[in-house]
């Protein structure tokens, strides 16, 4: 891994803080274009013990060269911090922060994918009332099969850190174990869409978006004046 990928980085995005337009970004208001200190070897060192397995290593180096947590996609990036003994994932300095993470959840295996089909299955077989004999026996059926969808639909963060919020329940999430570690997910079960794939890394999906956040702030720059 290249130690130079996030070579500036953390200047460029604090500079945006005194941008005259910086609170017109989407999400600017959660984060301010602040982002916290960055973490040392010996932290992350404990947080991957935590996590049962090393930090994806576009991510680690982000939390090493560029910030904890802070600015970022959406309203900002959520920051691993030891709270109480345990490390996990909170929204410290942002004002819309994301559902925590634990590290231990996090390190668990990561299923989201494997369990789509399954849960397509169950959908196809929510009981209807018109297929009992009566009320009672159509509850007993629900409830029963109510909290298997619930079981199966929790058990698809398992594995990841919900690192963004986007807003109106919809979150960010960075697969943490399994082969699609490193990888970006979105989290769309507001919208019955399930946690889905962005198809991008770490990397990819922070830089795309500072360079938006630069492009969309330089094209509102005012115009030069001619005296």
């Amino acid at each position: 891994m290249n130690d130079d990928m996030w070579a500036g980085v953390r200047e460029r995005v604090l500079r945006l803080t005194e941008h005259p337009r910086a609170e017109k970004v989407f999400g600017a208001r959660g984060h301010g274009f602040r982002l916290g200190p960055v973490m040392g070897e010996e932290q992350l060192r404990s947080l991957e013990a935590s996590v049962g397995t090393a930090l994806p290593a576009q991510y680690r180096n982000f939390l090493l060269c560029v910030g904890g947590g802070g600015a970022g996609p959406y309203y900002g990036l959520m920051t691993p911090t030891l709270s109480n003994g345990e490390w996990q994932w909170l929204g410290i300095g942002l004002a819309y922060p994301g559902q925590p993470t634990t590290a231990e959840f996090a390190g668990r295996p990561f299923v989201a994918e494997a369990l789509q089909s399954e849960i397509a299955t169950l959908e196809a077989q929510e009981p209807a009332l018109e297929a009992f004999a009566s009320d009672d026996e159509f509850r007993h059926a629900y409830t029963a099969w109510d909290a298997r969808y619930e079981e199966l639909n929790d058990a698809q963060e398992a594995g990841a850190v919900f690192l963004s919020e986007q807003g109106c329940g919809y979150s960010s999430l960075m697969v943490m174990t399994g082969p699609h570690r490193g990888a970006i997910w979105e989290d769309l079960r507001p919208m019955d869409g399930g946690i889905v794939s962005t198809g991008y890394d770490f990397e990819h999906w922070y830089r795309s978006w500072l360079e938006r956040t630069e492009q969309q702030l330089d094209s509102t720059a005012p115009a030069p004046t001619h005296q």
